[in-house]
Parts: structure tokens; sequence; C-alpha cells
């Protein structure tokens, strides 16, 4: 009887550490404008101060004939996330500057280009075992992956080059108006792991800006590419809906409220997030006033929303 109990609770714990251990795909970037040159990237979201341990990022083939295979593997352990909860997957030669706290995993190691273009599926896994490169996940080619025993896939997304015969692997498939992603981009307050509608993708036309005739259907006014930084906030509002806009405020850092310039009260929305991307309850007085003694000290995001404009600004409260 000892040892099923034992198996029980070891199953127990590995599944807890996956749950602490919680990791979100944020931005990808696979098809720069030009040659592929470095400016490829996966960017990921956490809990800031967690501790990343038997987590893997996989980049899976789905291209028929090598549907399955692991293209790209890399393993994050022992890394433990700063202030904002982001990590950086990238070169340093195509993104030199990548500063703290943002967790910089340099790919040079890797070669260049580290992603294709083709049908690809995103993973983050969580493994006891290792994970490994070049090894094909899926032998028998059904879209279902053979993985280790106790993985668990955390978050994932894809998406075809419009071959009818490919196969994505974690139930999330990313679709535009015309061609294939060059990019995909998580809305900044949606952390739903494997949801389609926590993305907007597009071309691109310039290292950070999308073509706006090639992009999804969701796609929102004032997007772009934030390598290192966090993602542009905009709630899921639709492409043609709003205007984006910074938001004056004062006094920043500060420790017990917070005062907006030009704030008007009347059909307006003040919404607070910390840098993992979770709401935090917030009262703002008529006068634009914003009580922030009980919050714990760190940076946020204040979004504030009216029917045609969202202002948005970091907000450091200091205790």
């Amino acid at each position: 009887m000892l040892k099923p109990l034992l198996t029980s609770l070891f199953s127990t714990a590995l599944t807890f550490s996956a749950l602490n251990a919680q990791l979100l795909l944020n931005e990808i970037v696979v098809n720069p404008p030009g040659a592929d040159d470095g400016r490829e990237f996966i960017e990921l979201k956490g809990s800031p101060g967690s501790t990343l341990n038997n987590i893997y990022v996989v980049v899976i083939e789905g291209d028929p004939g090598s549907a399955g295979n692991s293209d790209l593997v890399i393993p994050l352990n022992g890394i433990t996330l700063g202030s904002n909860g982001l990590v950086f997957i990238g070169t340093s030669l195509g993104y030199p500057n990548i500063a703290p706290p943002t967790v910089f995993k340099d790919t040079l190691i890797f070669g260049l280009p580290i992603l294709d273009n083709g049908s690809m599926s995103f993973l983050v896994l969580f493994s006891p075992s290792p994970i490994l490169t070049n090894v094909d996940y899926d032998n028998n080619n059904d879209g279902t992956l053979e993985l280790p025993q106790g993985a668990i896939i955390q978050d994932a997304v894809g998406w075809t080059n419009g071959d009818v015969d490919a196969l994505i692997y974690g139930g999330v498939i990313l679709s535009q108006s015309a061609g294939t992603p060059d990019a995909a981009v998580r809305f900044f307050d949606n952390t739903t792991p494997s949801s389609v509608s926590a993305w907007y993708n597009g071309d691109l036309i310039s290292p950070n800006q999308f073509d706006p005739l090639e992009v999804s259907s969701n796609f929102p006014q004032g997007a772009g590419i934030t390598p290192g930084g966090i993602n542009v906030p905009n709630n899921g509002v639709g492409f043609s809906q709003v205007t984006l806009s910074s938001l004056e405020l004062f006094p920043n850092p500060a420790s017990d409220w917070v005062q907006l310039k030009g704030f008007e009260s009347q059909s307006t929305t003040v919404q607070l997030f910390d840098m993992a991307g979770r709401s935090q309850a917030v009262v703002c007085s008529p006068e634009g006033r914003i009580d922030v003694s009980t919050l714990p000290s760190g940076l946020y995001m204040l979004i504030v929303q009216d029917k045609s404009t969202v202002r948005k600004a970091n907000l450091m409260v200091v205790h």
C-alpha cells in the first residue's frame, strides 16, 4: 500500500510544481521583414518572482512528411522571473538591448535563423523527463503528441502555411485575412492558456509594425511588436474601434494615491494590471484620483478607456 501512495503523492507533487511554474507564450516573431537576421524571437510571460524548473519551449514541425518533429527545444531551468515576468528567447545579435527585469535567453548557440516560416506549433511544456531536439513526437502522424510520461502542455499556439494536410499541435490555430502569420501577440490582459481569443496576429511591414491588410479579424488599433517589453494593452477591442494614446498621471512613483490628468468620469473605465496580467481592484474618484495605498510595491499597467480612446501608462507603486 505504501508504494502506490508514494507514487500518487509524487504525481501530485509534479502537477503542483507544474502549476506553480505556469508560463505562457506571450509574443512570437518568425518572419521579420527582409532577411531573417536574428530578429526572430519567442517571448514568454509568467508570475514575477517565480522560478522555472523542468520547463521547455518547443517548436514542433507541422508540414506533411515531418509533422511532429521537434525543430527547436529551449530548456528553462533555474530561471527566476523578474518584476515584469518576461522571458525573451532570441539572439543578442538581433536584440542587443534587452535589459532586466526581462530575462534574456540568447539563442546564438542554436545558429541562425532559429525559426522556420511554415506550418509550426509553439508549446510550453512541463516535463520531468528531458524534451529533445530532432525527435519525432508524433510517430503515426495522427495529430497527437507522444510526450514523455508526466509531461504537461502549459500553453500552445500555432498556424499553417495553407497546406490542408499540415498538423498543428495543442489545439490553437491562428488565421488571418491573407498569408501566413509573421508574428503573433497575446492580448496583455488575457492570461488564458491555449486560447485562440488570447491572440492577434498578422504580417509585418517593419520590425515593429504590422501590415493592416494582412491581419487577424480581432487585430487591435495601435498594436505592434514590443520585444522584451510588455505587450500593448487593448482588452481585445476591435481593429477600427479605438485609438491608443498615452496617459498622464502624477505622482509616479506613488505610495498613497495617483491623479489622472484630463480625466473625465463619464462613460470611462479604469483598469489596473500587475506585470503578470492579473487585474487589480481599483477605485477611482470622480476627479480621477486612485487610491494605491493597499497595493503591493511594484510596477503596474494603468488603462483608461472610454467609447473611442484607450490610454495607458506604467505606474510604479513604492511603499
